[in-house]
């Protein structure tokens, strides 16, 4: 099976139902068991965050919680080689990536998952280490 992770903005989109078409049709896949998909507990707490701000406390607590409950995905957690890789990345593009984009960007390059983003910068950063990385870009 197909093993991808996920960033906040495919989840911000898709929970917003303002989702394109294409993240539309990979949520549905990921639904129905076609591909696995991980997705780094920091960026749950990005999600809350971004609802939150758009529709108030309660509404992000819910559909944060709904979202964890419901939606078939393997959490990721921080450990010392994902904390040491994003660190690094953090570093060397501290105006390009957020720390939760390096978080997700560190996962798949230390396990070779396709990373499924909304992030706009990506292309901006020269750095050869993003080079091994597999992106799909998703644009709204």
């Amino acid at each position: 099976m197909q093993k991808i992770c996920l960033d906040t903005g495919i989840l911000n989109l898709y929970l917003a139902n303002e989702s394109p078409k294409k993240i539309n049709e990979l949520i549905s896949r990921v639904k129905k068991g076609e591909l696995q998909c991980y997705i780094i507990e920091s960026v749950l707490v990005e999600l809350y965050l971004n609802i939150c701000k758009r529709e108030g406390i309660e509404i992000a607590r819910i559909t944060t919680l709904s979202f964890i409950r419901d939606f078939p995905h393997i959490l990721v957690n921080l450990d010392e080689d994902l904390i040491i890789t994003a660190g690094k990345l953090k570093c060397q593009h501290q105006a390009d990536l957020s720390h939760i984009d390096c978080m997700s960007i560190a996962f798949c390059l230390n396990t070779g998952i396709t990373f499924h983003t909304t992030e706009k910068n990506l292309k901006k950063i020269p750095h050869n280490t993003l080079q091994r990385l597999k992106v799909v870009k998703y644009e709204y």
